[in-house]
């Protein structure tokens, strides 16, 4: 165990890591308590490399997936919520740790900037509508209909009783031109 740590300390790919992890599971399986220490102590290491956001989601995911429990994802969540709001917030999404999704949901509301595929992931969530009546709202909008995912939000907006914005993004997603959103908009 203390080699394999000491190995991904020297590593500095996450996809090598992943690999150490696969290969650091499958070793001490024998050893539950030492193989998720170090398997934990694997992800600590991915937390700290200089990698996109959307590669450490994908790296802790991975590693999740291992033999770690509920209790090493809650952990794990807690760590990325004091490192990054937003890697914290991919990894809610991704994880699909819905115990969280109340909390997040405040949260991305206080939040001036987030990437795209952050973007994506609320919308995935079921999270897209605590966006609504934020400065994130149009970006979002612009991202689903990128993403083709436009449907999903429109059902979250009119769940979450947004019906107008709700309208004029599926006039968007159809390519309707601006000024008849606005009047089927007000139509409702």
């Amino acid at each position: 165990s203390d080699l394999i740590i000491r190995i991904g300390h020297q590593i500095t790919n996450l996809e090598v890591l992943a690999n150490l992890a696969e290969f650091a599971d499958e070793f001490l399986s024998k050893s539950p308590t030492i193989q998720k220490n170090c398997l934990n102590q694997l992800i600590d290491q991915g937390l700290h490399l200089q990698q996109s956001k959307d590669d450490i989601v994908h790296f802790i995911d991975k590693v999740l997936q291992h033999s770690l429990d509920t209790s090493d994802t809650e952990c794990v969540l807690d760590k990325c919520r004091q490192l990054d709001k937003e890697l914290y917030v991919k990894l809610v999404c991704t994880t699909f740790a819905e115990q969280r999704y109340s909390e997040i949901g405040e949260m991305v509301k206080n939040l001036t900037a987030l990437e795209d595929t952050t973007l994506t992931s609320l919308i995935l969530a079921g999270l897209g509508a605590h966006l609504a009546s934020t400065d994130l709202y149009i970006k979002m909008m612009e991202v689903a209909i990128s993403e083709e995912i436009a449907d999903k939000l429109v059902e979250q907006l009119k769940e979450a009783g947004f019906r107008a914005q709700a309208c004029s993004l599926q006039l968007m997603a159809l390519r309707i031109p601006g000024a008849l959103r606005t009047m089927s908009s007000f139509k409702l």
